[in-house]
């Protein structure tokens, strides 16, 4: 720690220094955007000072100019994304022009140049591994093109499956935002922006499973995912940058139209559980297309693309309920309970037992979903430019609603409607510096809704039939909005840069009451005798604010043409939540003493205001001709976690209501007369109200080799230390020592604060060729460690409540999601045959049969997750009353492994554990043991058909899975329940289970795709 204090302090004064000698103003991040810099010389070497050197895009003519220094280096920065023609022009030498030099995103891109002695003009055609050298920071990652997003074989056509496709990055099953995970992270620390506006789901970084279309893949230009070691004009967070860039307008029309099909036909069976049952009914349609050209050629421009997805997945149901006699007996002894028989289903088959009939039937799941996005551009003049876009996204899951494994038909509705905007406007004051304004909206809304056919707030248990749910709508709402100001400033070998943004964000959230009813058997249904009940109160829609405040400073040094270095700082505010109406009552024993509660109204906490995040990266090319790089870098990056984490004070606000028929013997429904005259009470959830922020330590080396026939190969290093992690844990346990609680007038209390830490290590093999001459490949292979105290630092199951919570480090073993070994790989290949290739390039039969081919796939591999072995016990039966997370013993000389290995029906040996005496914790390790490995090649092939010299059709055939290879879930793993050590389940099981992504069986789709 006294190194990082130290370090901490030389770079603000080594940034210090840079900005008193070189002045410069604020910026934010030049994330959506390219760069372009490089070294002018004559033949011998000598750098050559003003050389005119000219950046221009053919597509929309945009046009940037600038001279080389005194020392013959040059900077354009804030290029948009594209594809130019760059000039070198001096008086003497020979006009040297470099063409398709493609600018991707995210990246100053080095072009040096060497002038020949004469007149004329030389031509020069890049080389496609030169743009995948990074000669300015140390970062991890990678880079997905248009033609990856537009042809590999993708599931559902969520852009988030591509990025899976990069070193570091690891797919749990699913492919969306709320199962990739990068580098030992977790995915409240993934930071996504859209043209460098906030687009997270805002209450929790991922969008909901079920968005697939929140940006549509027509409406991506290209994405960078840094996983590690992002510099400070772009780190945010200490996870992944994902960082999208929105599609332009230009000169030219284009347009396209498409539509994507699923059928059950074509889709092998679930690997588990076996059945022989036919497969449900699947019919899913995508659809949509994009346009996009001139409003005023040179001038004005604009981009539309809308995508539909329309789906129906027959669900089975399977229930028991009551028989038709017996719903008879209980409407005429008990006409009360009329809107709870009502709820029940009628039956299709009798059990043995009289009262109770099976009831079977065929649900479906809906899903609907329809996103849009319009861009307009504007050059004002050569030195003004401005966008405007919006995005709009609306995405309804409608589904039978499960009850302990069965279903009757109570249905759930998740809605989501993500939206985005954002506007820029671009100066070039001189061809040295550059200004960019913005302001983005981001809005994320994820609202739930449980229908029940009751009619009642409550879920109702009777013994021998399935339970009815409850009556429940859940509403979440988060808005941010960004103003944000960029600056470039160069200077000699100088690129210095800085920034400012300032988020105001807004989280509502609500609730309606909900509780349960329990009948303890038949009989006492018939009578209306009601066992217990509860009600959570209802809670009003709560409005959480907070202003945030981030700002960097960044020189991008060439110290000469070979060796650079990135020196930054960045500096965040995140501060604390407050409500609106002063509603919320924070509960924490720390800081408001016995009492837990601090009082309605009071502070959530107080604020960081400490959090400077020093970075530093060199590369450095060993030879001039810079075919080899050699990169280091560390940094420090503050984050703010999940912002539903932040919430619990509004949770105190909620009465809860427990009753039971021991102590009200005439106890029956409805409850509305015993509820007057019963006290609620309020479960007091505890916040640490000295949290400190969330950060993470990180560092890494790497190499960087350019291999013949434009493959770029990466070989790198990384580590990384979690501090201040997430913690989940409880509070006011009993004292094994005495038995008694310290603080009596209150139970066992839920915490949360900031305590855990991590560390990740990882060595990474990357090969990748950049599409061109109609091929592309890319490899990542990673092996890693990831160590945790039992959270990686993200809510939603990655963080766990300690066994002992007054130990927990003795939670320390590999993280949930730790696989040592990841493989990614994807391809595409346009066959030589047809027009403008090197074969069958002539009019005939031959091309016209094989011609215009292409074979896509893509290809995921990982070893399997940690598996965390645990046991059902009483409060009565630990030493401090936590029931919670609560492990087995091990029985010594007993292999965790079966005596005849690992089988889907037994994968870990319940012979090797046992419970743990009374009064004792069991000392079975956290995530002793490990799940199934998993694997899949996905294969695309597609024809296209000529219809003019601009327009072709093309028909696309893909294969998900295609050796319907079983991709098995993680081992039921509570012993002492029936199945314990059984797989049941595939890993593509994030609720609600959906049929795309990856981890399914072998699916099959056809497409059809116009373009002009």
């Amino acid at each position: 720690m006294r190194l990082i204090q130290l370090f901490t302090r030389a770079s603000l004064l080594a940034i210090t220094i840079c900005v008193l000698v070189h002045p410069t103003g604020i910026a934010v991040a030049q994330v959506d955007r390219a760069g372009l810099d490089g070294t002018v010389t004559d033949p011998s070497g000598k750098v050559i000072p003003d050389v005119h050197v000219v950046a221009e895009m053919p597509d929309t003519g945009l046009r940037r100019e600038t001279v080389s220094s005194p020392t013959g280096t040059y900077d354009i920065p804030e290029l948009p994304v594209g594809i130019y023609t760059i000039t070198f022009n001096h008086p003497g030498f020979k006009t040297l022009t470099f063409v398709d030099v493609k600018q991707v995103i995210g990246r100053t891109r080095t072009l040096d140049a060497t002038l020949q002695v004469a007149g004329g003009e030389e031509r020069v055609e890049v080389s496609t591994s030169s743009e995948q050298m990074d000669k300015s920071s140390d970062a991890l990652g990678g880079r997905i093109e248009k033609v990856q997003a537009e042809q590999l074989p993708i599931n559902g056509r969520n852009w988030t499956t591509l990025s899976a496709l990069v070193p570091a990055a690891v797919d749990t099953g699913g492919s969306n935002q709320r199962s990739i995970r990068f580098a030992g992270r977790g995915r409240d620390d993934d930071n996504y922006t859209y043209d460098g506006i906030d687009a997270t789901n805002i209450i929790n970084q991922p969008q909901q499973p079920y968005v697939r279309l929140a940006i549509p893949l027509d409406a991506i230009e290209e994405f960078r995912i840094d996983a590690m070691l992002a510099t400070a004009e772009s780190g945010a967070t200490g996870g992944p940058q994902l960082a999208v860039t929105s599609s332009s307008g230009s000169n030219r029309w284009h347009g396209n139209a498409f539509e994507y099909l699923r059928n059950n036909v074509f889709d092998a069976q679930q690997p588990v559980p076996v059945t022989t049952a036919p497969q449900p009914p699947l019919r899913l349609n995508q659809f949509g297309g994009a346009v996009s050209g001139p409003i005023v050629p040179d001038k004005t421009f604009f981009f539309l693309a809308y995508e539909g997805y329309r789906q129906q997945w027959g669900f089975p149901l399977l229930g028991y309920v009551p028989s038709s006699a017996f719903r008879a007996r209980v409407l005429a002894d008990s006409p009360e309970l009329g809107p709870i028989m009502n709820g029940y289903p009628l039956g299709t088959a009798p059990t043995s037992d009289p009262d109770i009939d099976q009831f079977s039937s065929e649900g479906t799941q809906v899903v609907n979903e329809n996103s849009a996005m319009i861009r307009f551009d504007q050059r004002f003049s050569e030195k003004t430019t401005a966008f405007v876009r919006f995005n709009y996204d609306r995405a309804v899951n409608t589904q039978p609603l499960a009850s302990s494994g069965n279903y009757l038909e109570d249905l759930q509705q998740l809605t989501s409607t993500p939206v985005n905007g954002a506007i820029e406007l671009l100066h070039i004051f001189n061809p040295s510096l550059v200004n960019e304004a913005k302001f983005g909206y981001n809005r994320g809304t994820a609202n739930t809704y449980d229908l029940n056919h009751t009619g009642t707030p409550y879920a109702v248990s009777v013994s021998g039939f399935t339970t009815l749910n409850n009556n429940r709508i859940s509403t979440g709402v988060g808005n941010s909005f960004s103003w944000i100001d960029n600056l470039t400033w160069i200077k000699g070998r100088h690129t210095v840069k800085g920034g400012v943004e300032i988020r105001r964000i807004q989280l509502n959230q609500g609730n309606t009451e909900s509780g349960t009813i329990t009948y303890a058997s038949t009989a006492a249904f018939d009578t209306n005798s009601v066992s217990s009940a509860t009600l959570n109160g209802n809670l009003p829609v709560n409005g959480l604010r907070k202003t945030q405040f981030y700002s960097y400073i960044q020189d991008e040094f060439k110290w000469t043409q070979n060796f650079s270095v990135n020196l930054g700082m960045r500096y965040s505010f995140f501060n604390i939540f407050h409500e609106v109406q002063g509603r919320a009552n924070p509960f924490d024993f720390a800081t408001c003493g016995p009492q837990g509660f601090c009082g309605v109204g009071a502070s959530f906490g107080q604020p960081n205001y400490g959090n400077f995040d020093p970075r530093v990266a060199f590369a450095w090319a060993p030879n001039n001709n810079g075919r080899t790089l050699i990169r280091a870098g560390f940094g420090m990056y503050h984050e703010d976690g999940q912002l539903d984490d932040q919430n619990l004070p509004i949770s105190n606000e909620v009465f809860a209501y427990s009753l039971s028929n021991k102590t009200i013997p005439d106890l029956s429904f409805p409850l509305t007369p015993f509820l007057s005259d019963t006290t609620g009470i309020v479960s007091p959830r505890a916040q640490d109200r000295r949290r400190k922020d969330t950060y993470v330590e990180q560092w890494g080396l790497s190499v960087q080799r350019q291999l013949p026939a434009d493959f770029v190969a990466t070989v790198s290093y990384v580590g990384s230390r979690g501090v201040n992690l997430l913690t989940l844990s409880e509070v006011n346990v009993v004292n094994p020592a005495t038995g008694l609680r310290p603080y009596p007038d209150f139970g066992q209390v839920s915490w949360r604060g900031n305590k855990d830490d991590s560390s990740y290590n990882g060595f990474s093999v990357a090969v990748k060729r950049t599409f061109s001459r109609g091929l592309l490949i890319s490899t990542n292979y990673m092996w890693s460690h990831q160590i945790d105290d039992g959270s990686n630092g993200s809510g939603d199951g990655d963080s766990l409540v300690p066994q002992n919570v007054a130990c927990p480090a003795c939670e320390r073993a590999s993280g949930i999601w730790d696989a040592r070994h990841v493989l990614n790989a994807n391809a595409i290949y346009q066959l030589p045959f047809g027009p403008g290739r090197p074969y069958l390039n002539q009019p005939g039969i031959l091309r016209s049969i094989a011609g215009d081919w292409q074979l896509t796939s893509v290809a995921l591999a990982r070893t399997g997750f940690p598996v965390n072995v645990l046991v059902n016990r009483s409060a009565a039966s630990t030493p401090d009353g936590n029931s919670t997370n609560q492990r087995p013993d091990l029985v010594p000389g007993v292999s965790v492994t079966p005596p005849g290995g690992k089988s889907i029906g037994e994968w870990i040996n319940p012979a090797a554990f046992a419970v743990p005496a009374n009064g004792t914790w069991g000392d079975a390790p956290r995530n002793i043991a490990r799940g199934p490995g998993a694997w899949q090649i996905d294969f695309g092939v597609a024809r296209s058909i000529r219809l003019s010299e601009r327009a072709h059709l093309e028909f696309r055939s893909e294969f998900f899975n295609i050796f319907n290879h079983p991709q098995y879930g993680l081992p039921n793993a509570t012993f002492g329940v029936p199945g314990f050590g059984s797989i049941t389940q595939t890993v593509n099981t994030t609720t609600p289970v959906s049929p795309v992504g990856s981890g399914t069986p072998r699916q099959i789709q056809f497409a059809l795709r116009l373009a002009f």
